[in-house]
């Protein structure tokens, strides 16, 4: 549909559209503000006769609020902008967004005719990637969001604007991505190295030759503190990236922190090392100041 874009001063790329839909399952005509911007706020209007269920659950989540459970497919906000796991924050001009949902709820009830209801897309207090292994062994380190739809939700709270938002998201693809896919590389070939050396260099009871190195042992030998240096690299850098970052936050009561994933180190095998898991670091999560 026929829309216009706009553009605030803190670099916000709003874009607006008005759709009118009529419900097959009720005689409910819905109008539909859909909004797309770095605070993910959808709006929609819908007229209902008195009485008339809507159709959509809420509940208090801990961390964000007041949260959309459920929207009915055959409610009247079935085909509206609204979906399930959304914040809701306004109903008819109302701030509803430190309510419980049962004094939400009563506000719906009470409400007849016109019904506005706003409400914002949560994303996850974190700007985070993922890596995946590609054919060859080649590993593919990818932001796990794309940079205009990754502005956590606890930022928009915090007023934090979206340059800085921007800024922040840049450090963490270009300054930690990078020697974090070098050292899961270099894991992948130490891994394929060290199944070899049992293979050929390794018994029961200790190595082959004893007193007499082998080429591959040494090769080995290397890999393994080459392993140690990477390591560093990346530890070193998060720490670096985070600073950065928390000067960045602080006057918005924020602060940043790495984000951590667990990853086994592979099949357990007698012939092979002890089957553990361990943290990789995956980007930042943030979190405010108490």
């Amino acid at each position: 549909p026929a829309g216009h874009y706009s553009k605030n001063n803190n670099h916000d790329i709003t874009y607006t559209t008005n759709l009118e839909i009529t419900s097959t399952s009720t005689s409910t005509s819905i109008i539909i503000t859909l909004i797309t911007m770095a605070h993910y706020i959808s709006t929609a209007t819908i007229t209902r006769p008195k009485n008339q269920p809507i159709g959509i659950g809420l509940k208090n989540d801990p961390i964000n609020g007041l949260i959309i459970s459920n929207i009915a497919e055959e409610g009247a906000l079935g085909e509206s902008c609204l979906k399930k796991g959304m914040k809701l924050r306004i109903i008819n001009n109302i701030d509803v967004s430190g309510l419980s949902s049962k004094e939400a709820v009563q506000i719906l009830k009470q409400t007849e005719g016109k019904l506005i209801i706003s409400a914002e897309k949560v994303v996850l207090s974190q700007i985070t990637f993922g890596l995946r292994r590609l054919n060859g062994g080649t590993v593919h380190g990818k932001m796990k969001d794309d940079i205009n739809n990754a502005t956590p939700t606890i930022f928009n709270e915090a007023g934090v604007p979206s340059n800085t938002c921007s800024r922040i998201y840049r450090l963490v693809e270009i300054d930690l991505l990078p020697p974090v896919v070098a050292l899961r590389a270099h894991e992948l070939t130490l891994e394929k190295e060290f199944a070899s050396y049992v293979g050929g260099q390794m018994v029961r009871g200790g190595l082959i030759g004893f007193g007499t190195e082998s080429a591959q042992e040494q090769k080995m030998f290397e890999m393994v503190l080459k392993s140690s240096h990477l390591q560093r690299n990346v530890d070193l850098k998060a720490m670096q990236v985070t600073m950065q970052v928390n000067a960045m936050l602080v006057k918005y009561n924020l602060m940043a922190i790495v984000a951590l994933e667990p990853i086994s180190n592979g099949r357990h095998s007698s012939h092979t090392r002890m089957k553990y898991e361990r943290l990789n670091i995956v980007g930042l999560k943030f979190q405010k100041i108490e």
